[in-house]
């Protein structure tokens, strides 16, 4: 999830259900903590100025995301930070994905046919560059485990 890819995937194959994570940017609030102590302690308003800008950079450097997985092999395929948008648009905007794959998901035929069609398309995620070779062994034993 560190590069930035060009990938189709069938939303089918994704989890209706994402995962939200809180990435907190916590070195930074341990600088605004030990800034506030030294304020304190020196009685310094530079100090406590310092402090009160660390704590601004930690709220920036914050953020939650959302992770959509595939359905079976549990691999991160979409993420959406929640930073530029807001909150509401960004929910809006969820709401009406989540209705889309579980209207994909409706279209598939059957859970064997599911499986096979997401061990598909990892596959061709490999092909692509999507995912590396080590992770779709990985996946693709996952999808087996649940085939048989």
């Amino acid at each position: 999830m560190q590069n930035d890819r060009n990938y189709t995937i069938d939303i089918g194959i994704l989890d209706p259900q994402p995962k939200r994570l809180l990435k907190i940017g916590w070195s930074y609030l341990l600088i605004f903590g030990a800034l506030c102590g030294a304020a304190w302690f020196f009685a310094s308003n530079i100090l406590a100025a310092c402090a009160g800008l660390s704590l601004i950079v930690a709220i920036y450097r914050s953020h939650d995301r959302l992770v959509f997985y595939s359905q079976y092999g549990r691999v991160p395929l979409v993420v959406l930070f929640n930073r530029s948008p807001d909150r509401m648009t960004l929910g809006s905007f969820t709401d009406a994905l989540v209705q889309h794959i579980n209207d994909a998901r409706t279209r598939c035929p059957g859970a064997n046919e599911s499986l096979r069609e997401e061990l598909k398309a990892h596959r061709r995620l490999m092909e692509e560059g999507g995912i590396s070779s080590k992770r779709y062994d990985i996946v693709k034993q996952r999808i087996l485990s649940r085939h048989s």
